[in-house]
């Protein structure tokens, strides 16, 4: 055999050797970085997971054979798992016991697999153990990267689990596909060195080297490309870690901006509360007011009903007086015919005469009495009169103040029922405020998790991307080396080489 036979011969053994152990060591580290990364996403996502179902209701605990956190009822309910489905595109089931009883996981038939159980390692680890699991578990036949996390309720008994998981093939598509690539190119390459071999045997060497050289110009070729595509990744992920940067600083703004009008609501939800009570009693003091009002009016009308008897009596008196002064005319009359009798009887008569002229004099001063009387029985009249329309417009006045007292307490009434539907307006808001701040924080811690997915794929991009420049490296050599054993004699680009000696 040709020493270039024998010289070429050991180069290919070498270079296939070489990219053998290279692409072994890439797809190992490959290997490696993709079971790292499905952990970390599988332990952010059942984190995000299990904040979800906090959201709905703080202590898990078993009620009427149904799992419920708070007051919320997990047995049947979907919507959770559909939404870690929905945003990151696994599994996720919740066990009580080990039973699945809210799932989006499938039967082969296409149904939920409501009421599966829980087995191999990961039963034994969280059900029986009850601690965490992570790793690799079958789910329905079918290979996944998992985490199992244990539900205890307040006593710390184990009542249920939480459960997150990818499908393997989802992470190693992308990685199996390349694998295929390389596998494939470097067949391909041993089966051209060994054509060339063959060739070599038959004296046809020469023809050969273009090709090989044509292969591993495709190889660095498709090297550049999967450096170019690393590369264009690696700044979209870079673009990624500072967008998911800038949205958790604004989200912790946002949250901060919460908390403050989460504060204010609650000083809002006090003033209300205080007005609603200072309300309450503005009302219940105008009620006692009408109260009173409603005495008085009652008084004024007891007294205005007295007035007028008391009227009534004066006229009666008056009548009476009318009557004296008749009796004190005929008195009087009476005493002037006494005297005359007493004149004419002389004498005998003349004492009689002063006693008539006395019954006279008398009868005179009852009728300047009844005369003084009747006159302060008038002014007693008027001012009666007077009393009785005064206590009449007053009266009036009272029922009108009565009559505005009232609407005064069916407004009050009134505002006091809008101030108790603000109150509580108030309260809802602040309620409504304190759940956004809650949820922001979520946002926020869930956002920090992605950065450091992020960061976490960035460093696996790199590592990849030293790997595939390593690969391009050795296609350099090996076109370098191809290039050695061929050159251009002139006769139409046909090839010689380099060294002729035999044997």
């Amino acid at each position: 055999m040709k020493l270039t036979s024998k010289f070429i011969l050991i180069n290919i053994s070498i270079v296939i050797t070489a990219i053998a152990i290279t692409t072994f060591f890439t797809f190992a580290s490959i290997h490696k970085e993709i079971n790292r990364q499905a952990t970390v996403s599988q332990e952010s996502i059942l984190k995000i997971f299990r904040e979800l179902l906090q959201s709905k209701g703080s202590g898990f605990h078993i009620e009427n054979g149904k799992l419920l956190t708070g007051g919320y009822v997990i047995n049947g309910n979907y919507e959770l798992p559909d939404k870690i489905k929905e945003v990151f595109g696994g599994t996720a089931t919740i066990f009580m016991g080990d039973s699945r009883i809210s799932t989006n996981v499938l039967n082969p038939d296409g149904s939920r697999a409501i009421g599966t159980k829980l087995v191999g390692p990961a039963y034994d680890a969280v059900i029986k153990e009850g601690k965490p699991y992570r790793g690799e578990a079958m789910i329905m036949d079918v290979p996944y990267f998992t985490a199992y996390d244990p539900i205890k309720n307040i006593k710390g008994e184990l009542i249920g689990a939480l459960y997150v998981g990818t499908k393997k093939s989802d992470y190693f598509s992308a990685y199996t596909q390349m694998q295929t690539n390389v596998v494939i190119m470097t067949a391909v390459i041993a089966a051209a060195f060994s054509l060339i071999i063959l060739l070599l045997v038959r004296k046809t060497l020469f023809p050969l080297i273009g090709e090989v050289s044509g292969i591993t110009e495709k190889i660095h070729s498709h090297a550049g490309a999967m450096a170019l595509t690393m590369d264009q990744q690696s700044c979209f992920a870079t673009q990624l870690s500072s967008s998911v940067m800038e949205i958790s600083s604004t989200m912790e703004e946002f949250s901060s901006t919460a908390s403050q009008i989460a504060q204010h609501s609650h000083g809002v939800v006090d003033r209300a509360d205080k007005t609603l009570d200072d309300t309450k009693n503005g009302a219940a003091e105008v009620e006692n007011l009408t109260f009173k009002v409603n005495d008085i009016s009652e008084n004024i009308q007891t007294n205005l009903t007295e007035i007028v008897e008391l009227g009534r009596k004066s006229k009666e008196i008056n009548k009476v007086m009318e009557i004296i002064n008749n009796i004190a005319n005929q008195t009087k009359l009476i005493a002037f015919n006494a005297a005359l009798e007493a004149a004419s009887a002389g004498e005998a008569g003349k004492r009689f005469g002063v006693v008539a002229v006395e019954i006279r004099r008398l009868a005179d001063s009852v009728v300047e009495s009844t005369n003084e009387i009747e006159g302060k029985i008038t002014e007693i009249l008027d001012s009666v009169n007077r009393l009785v329309m005064s206590s009449e417009k007053s009266f009036q006045l009272i029922q009108e103040g009565q009559e505005y007292a009232s609407h005064t307490v069916v407004m009050l009434i009134e505002s006091v029922d809008g101030v108790d539907e603000t109150a509580s307006a108030a309260r809802q808001i602040s309620l409504s405020t304190q759940q956004q701040q809650i949820a922001s924080g979520q946002v926020v811690l869930a956002l920090k998790d992605i950065e450091r997915g992020v960061r976490h794929s960035t460093n696996s991009i790199h590592q990849t991307n030293g790997a595939i420049e390593e690969l391009t490296e050795l296609s350099d050599q090996l076109r370098t080396l191809v290039d050695t054993f061929k050159i251009g004699n002139g006769n139409g680009g046909r090839k010689t080489t380099v060294n002729q000696e035999t044997t």
